[in-house]
């Protein structure tokens, strides 16, 4: 297939200028033979052979065409088509050079004759800008997969709370990323075999690392691996190509059927301590540049931070469980002691047995009418069960005595609060306990006792306290006097509501005992 070309002498001596000038290399052939029977300037130059050394030679045996093949099929596809393009025909220059051109052919008739022309563009410039950009978007996408990982890395050490937790989470972050078929973590055992622990494993290709024996031993073969080395050295190891490097070779065929082609360790420190190492594994050969394992390397230091901070956190976990424990233990012997004091309180005064376990059972109830929590209301109790310890100071004969007191006897009686005082202020209490029983006798006006405390100068506890002792005493018979009904127990207490005792406690106890049965049966208790 062949295109007529009659040009006039005109046309002739522009095509001869056009060729002349022309900034792409043109050769013309003879159709028959595919002898050059002429080339121009700008090819001579491009590939350094004078004329005279190409007119009249084969297109294919000259020395500019690499491969003979790809001339002669491209001579006889000219001869089919009459055109014929190639955009990967690589010449030699004279001087050696590869070039890198488009090859575009025509078969045309001038004067008659049947001619090839060939126009060949030097593209070896554009084609290294090509490979530098895909380089560039490879190197890329490589950081993209890498920095991803670290951001979902990053995440998940932020919510770890356990060492199970945080590398499982991490591996699992990593793996996340496109090319990253497992990550693991592996901590050095100080062992005889100095055995690598596997700590947490992710990713698809997991069953390639399930099972396979790994040290960080010099001397041992399971040590020779990355993850050994990176231990070992403390410094990152990269296995660039499973297929060609040599170090890699015990696992090769394993590591083929799982698809992996290249591996990083990077080491966990702590402090100047090398204790484990982050393992990642692609599907793609040399996916770890510079800039990845130096956020890979970064990711490692983060595990590390993350395992110490675990690590700190559990033994202060630890300790302040111990501190809770000594304290129940604590708690426990003080309770122990309260009751013992409070049952010798009973021996000596047979007539208030069971009074203050009375006021301090009353008083938590209306503690928690009030709102107090739960650690309140275990020192209230407390407070109830010893409120009265002081009267131990008090003789037998008075505390019993079937008859009104003297002025004398009823300040010795008094005197029960700063006694009591004076025996609880040295106990460690968790709670202000020898205050409380201090201030149980303060009234709101002012006008009670020892030390004239009033209103928010007294103890919420206290007046609780206060509360729950005058509805106790009254309502159980007493050596001198008969047990009070409850209305008129409960009558008294209105009427002293803002003089003597606090109005809300008040209120809350009648608003509790409107059920008279429920105060009763404590009372009975």
């Amino acid at each position: 297939m062949t295109n007529e070309f009659n040009p006039s002498a005109d046309l002739g001596l522009r095509y001869l200028r056009l060729f002349e000038t022309a900034q792409d290399g043109i050769l013309i052939l003879d159709y028959a033979t595919g002898k050059i029977e002429d080339a121009n300037p700008f090819l001579t130059d491009l590939l350094g052979y004078s004329k005279d050394e190409l007119i009249g030679k084969e297109l294919w045996e000259i020395g500019p065409f690499i491969d003979k093949e790809p001339a002669l099929l491209a001579f006889q596809e000219l001869h089919d088509s009459g055109y014929v393009r190639y955009e990967n025909l690589p010449l030699r220059s004279k001087s050696g050079r590869v070039l890198e051109v488009e090859f575009v052919s025509n078969a045309y008739r001038v004067n008659g004759d049947q001619v090839i022309q060939c126009n060949i563009r030097d593209i070896t410039d554009r084609r290294l800008a090509e490979e530098e950009l895909k380089k560039s978007r490879s190197m890329l996408e490589k950081q993209n997969w890498a920095v991803l990982a670290y951001a979902h890395a990053a995440i998940a050490l932020s919510r770890a709370e356990t060492e199970e937790v945080l590398v499982g989470d991490v591996c699992c972050a990593i793996v996340k990323e496109a090319p990253y078929v497992i990550a693991w973590v592996g901590m050095a055992e100080h062992d005889s075999q100095k055995t690598v622990r596997v700590a947490g494993m992710e990713g698809p290709s997991r069953q390639y690392a399930e099972g396979i024996q790994v040290s960080w031993a010099e001397d041992s073969p399971t040590g020779k691996g990355p993850v050994g080395q990176c231990i070992r050295t403390g410094t990152s190891t990269i296995i660039e190509d499973t297929e060609i490097d040599p170090r890699f070779l015990p696992w090769r065929e394993r590591a083929r059927s799982y698809g992996i082609r290249c591996v990083v360790a990077t080491p966990i420190h702590d402090g100047n301590e090398t204790i484990g190492a982050v393992a990642v594994y692609s599907k793609v050969a040399n996916a770890f540049t510079d800039s990845e394992i130096h956020l890979f390397e970064n990711l490692s230091d983060e595990i590390g931070y993350g395992l110490r901070s675990i690590q700190h956190r559990q033994a202060l976990d630890l300790e302040m469980k111990q501190r809770q424990e000594a304290q129940n233990q604590l708690t426990l012997a003080l309770e122990s002691t309260i009751a013992a004091m409070s049952k010798t309180m009973e021996w000596r005064d047979p007539y208030t047995a069971g009074h203050q376990r009375r006021v301090a059972d009353i008083a938590v109830l209306l503690g928690e009418k009030l709102g107090l929590d739960q650690d309140r209301l275990s020192g209230l109790h407390m407070a109830g069960m010893v409120h009265d310890i002081g009267k131990v100071a008090i003789p037998s004969e008075i505390l019993t005595k079937p008859t009104a007191l003297t002025a004398l006897e009823r300040q010795m009686v008094q005197g029960h609060v700063e006694s009591g005082y004076q025996i609880l202020k040295d106990v460690p209490f968790n709670w202000p306990i020898a205050n409380m029983v201090r201030q149980h006798h303060e009234r709101i006006d002012g006008s009670g006792y020892p030390l004239g405390l009033k209103g928010d100068e007294i103890l919420l506890e206290s007046k609780i306290l206060a509360v729950a002792d005058t509805i106790e005493a009254m309502a159980s018979h007493r050596p001198y006097r008969p047990a009070k009904t409850l209305s008129e127990t409960f009558g008294e207490l209105e009427r002293l509501s803002g003089v003597f005792f606090d109005k809300e406690v008040v209120q809350v106890a009648l608003d509790l005992f409107n059920d008279e049965s429920l105060i009763k049966k404590m009372l009975e208790h």
